[in-house]
């Protein structure tokens, strides 16, 4: 029953076409052999298929995509031995560690490192390789309807994606359970590629630092230069014993040799040296037309950072009272927060770039271009963008309060998942499938309620009842929360106290009762369950066909405006919007002016952590020998030649979310580091790429392996690796 529940508008926001700077850009693994002659004039010593190649090992079989069970990816990382053992960020394996730790054994607050393979514990993730990638545009293109139905289009493309992958797998054999196939669109729907994920599901916590190493700084830090964390985590994958395929979890399982697994390099990258990095960017927005960047910046992001904000201080309040509460609480406050930050970011650096205005410059020169040329088929595309914005701002948040409030609570995400029991108890034929739905849902009771605080959920409750009622038009929102609302003269504190007092799904016990013989009576009049399925209906049900109408006019206009920028820069090289395919980015280690007067080096140091120290604060404590050792620069091989332990540096890679963990690798296709976080000045970069600005910040390898060696007393994982001196 523990589900994710989110109704999407999934506005495609695609924009003005240009093609790329060399250095703007991730880039398709297909694209990248046009990219060769320049990566190379900036340092790279190999080819492009050294990066990535169909017929024999290459970096790309060393890069890992993290994803759940349900395999959705969130995170990427690198193989660093042919063992199998895999590094990412520390914020990555955050909800592993957490689970993996208890009040007795709190890993994630000490740290953990298996001083043997038979200590590695099991984490609750998979990881896929990137088999290969196959171009399927004229599988799903050629069944498509002729005419101008956007919608009838949009239909035939889900199914043709279905049907296509089906095949695919199909093809796989007696190996397809082994493989995950994506059928992915790219340049709006202008071309479809497949990717082949062999998963696998047998996945172990190596070591981690403790949390205030790869934690250091807190959300005060998150986001910023200069940056002093070890975000650092380290698993390996198992396969089969003798086949070396995937397999689930079983002693008797060995560690995966993999086909290629990336040396590390510790002599340090120097500023303006060349850098790479290979990863799984989630979701980017570049080329949103300029009423979307309105949408964004004024509306959509400051509703998100305020519903986030008020959920945080909720946690905050008990979590800094009680560890048993902090560590109960700690993946779910890492997950708002981290977002919470870079959308405030977002709002404010929307209106200070000025992307709106040159949004809209661009676009008029498009029309022009259209008129003057006489080009019918895209003479009513901004038009259609005009029109469909319009709409997206009376209707677009109600999803959005779905994603950051209601999906935040946690009885009203299980009142969601019960919609379908309700129907079944409704239909009296149905009355044996109702119970076995009950009893299914009775077994994932303890994960509902493993990260539950009454105080803390009550609160929440009253937070996300409030802006609902408060932020939302109300003649959108159901009557029984208005009528509700009023009952209690917009008391939200009192509201919520009087429906927690009457509802089954706000304990586990009460639950538990519940669905050991559940009532369609007990169900409708729940209070808690009224209100949540009432907004989950109105949203995906009524809303439904008008979000349908508006995603087939937004997807027509954003596939016909990107066809025209490139028929208008023929033989121009199309950078596309990232869509948690692999991609590659390359530039410099760089360092950079962040505002006036204010440089910023491309390097931190220790210094910078004995500096920032602050005992027994929730974000800047650290081990005390940790300090000791640095204080008496105790660094070992780890040090750089200026004699100090540089801890994390500089890029002007172009990355984003899903981008975590990823590989930051030099001109010889060795590791230097790891990609953990972008800087405050860029943060709007999934709407805009600014070179000036725009920086990647990553934990230099050597920090890395200090922590490892030196302070973890995990030497012996370095001994799988292949170190570059």
């Amino acid at each position: 029953m523990k589900k994710q529940i989110f109704v999407l508008l999934a506005i495609l926001g695609l924009g003005i076409g240009r093609p790329a700077i060399a250095d703007e850009g991730m880039w398709p693994l297909f694209l990248i052999s046009q990219l060769q002659d320049s990566m190379q004039a900036r340092g790279l010593k190999l080819t492009a298929e050294d990066i990535y190649a169909i017929n024999k090992a290459s970096m790309k079989d060393a890069v890992v995509r993290l994803m759940s069970k349900q395999n959705r990816m969130f995170c990427t990382g690198e193989i660093v031995s042919q063992q199998g053992l895999f590094l990412t960020n520390h914020h990555c394996g955050y909800g592993a560690i957490q689970e993996l730790s208890s009040n007795e054994d709190n890993i994630l607050q000490k740290g953990f490192w298996a001083k043997n393979q038979g200590e590695e514990r099991p984490a609750n993730f998979n990881i896929g390789l990137l088999a290969k990638v196959d171009d399927v545009t004229s599988m799903i293109v050629d069944s498509l309807p002729k005419g101008d139905d956007e919608a009838a289009r949009s239909k035939a493309v889900n199914a043709a994606i279905k049907a296509a992958t089906a095949k695919l797998k199909d093809a796989l054999g007696d190996d397809k359970d082994m493989f995950v196939i994506e059928i992915v669109p790219f340049w709006a729907g202008n071309r479809f590629l497949a990717m082949y994920y062999q998963v696998f599901q047998d996945i172990r916590l190596v070591g981690t630092p403790p949390e205030n190493i790869g934690k250091f700084g807190g959300e005060t830090d998150n986001w910023m230069w200069p940056r002093h964390t070890c975000d650092i985590s380290v698993f390996r994958i198992y396969a089969d014993g003798t086949s070396n395929k995937p397999a689930k979890y079983s002693k008797e399982n060995k560690p995966y040799t993999p086909k290629h697994y990336f040396p590390v390099n510790i002599q340090g990258p120097k500023d303006s040296s060349y850098a790479m990095i290979l990863g799984y960017p989630g979701r980017t927005q570049r080329y949103t037309y300029s009423a979307g960047i309105k949408y964004y910046s004024d509306n959509e992001r400051p509703k998100r950072v305020k519903v986030r904000r008020d959920i945080l201080d909720i946690y905050e309040e008990y979590m800094h009272k009680d560890p048993k509460i902090k560590l109960m609480y700690a993946d779910k406050y890492a997950g708002l927060s981290n977002y919470w930050k870079k959308f405030m970011g977002e709002a404010d650096a929307l209106n200070k770039l000025n992307i709106y205005e040159r949004r809209k410059a661009e676009e008029e020169k498009f029309s022009a271009w259209v008129k003057a040329n006489n080009k019918t088929q895209y003479a009513g595309v901004i038009g259609m963008y005009n029109d469909a914005y319009a709409k997206v701002s009376e209707i677009g948040l109600y999803s959005v309060y779905m994603q950051d409030g209601i999906s935040n609570s946690q009885p009203m995400m299980i009142a969601m998942g019960l919609t379908q029991l309700e129907a079944q108890l409704k239909d009296k034929s149905k009355k044996e499938d109702a119970m076995k739905a009950a009893a299914e849902m009775a077994k994932d009771l303890d994960a509902d309620f493993k990260e539950y605080y009454e105080p803390i959920e009550k609160k929440v409750l009253a937070s996300v009842l409030m802006h609902l009622v408060e932020d939302l038009d109300n003649k959108r929102l159901p009557a029984v929360l208005i009528s509700m609302a009023d009952k209690y003269k917009r008391d939200y504190t009192a509201m919520a106290e009087a429906m927690w007092a009457k509802s089954v799904l706000v304990s586990k016990d009460k639950l538990a009762a519940f669905l050991k013989a559940p009532s369609l009576k007990t169900l409708q009049k729940d209070p808690i369950y009224q209100i949540s399925s009432a907004y989950m209906n109105e949203v995906s049900a009524k809303m439904q066909p008008e979000m349908m109408a508006l995603n087939a006019q937004l997807g027509k206009a954003n596939r016909l405006f990107q066809a025209g920028m490139m028929e208008i820069n023929q033989g121009k090289l199309f950078n596309p919007d990232a869509n948690g395919t692999m991609r590659m980015t390359y530039g410099r280690v760089l360092p950079y002016n962040g505002k006036d007067a204010t440089f910023y080096k491309e390097f931190t140091t220790s210094r910078g952590v004995v500096e920032k120290y602050t005992p027994g604060d929730i974000e800047f404590d650290a081990p005390v020998r940790l300090i000791d050792m640095m204080k008496k620069r105790d660094f070992g091989a780890y040090a750089d030649k200026d004699g100090e332990l540089h801890v994390c540096f500089l890029t002007d890679n172009d990355i984003t979310g899903g981008n975590s963990g990823s590989p930051v690798i030099n001109g010889n296709g060795e590791l230097i580091g790891t990609a953990f976080d972008g800087n405050w000045e860029a943060i709007a970069s999934d709407f805009a790429f600014e070179p000036q600005f725009q920086r990647t910040i990553c934990v230099d390898v050597r920090y890395t392996l200090f922590i490892m060696d030196k302070f973890g007393g995990a030497g012996h994982l370095l001994n799988e690796m292949k170190i570059i001196r």
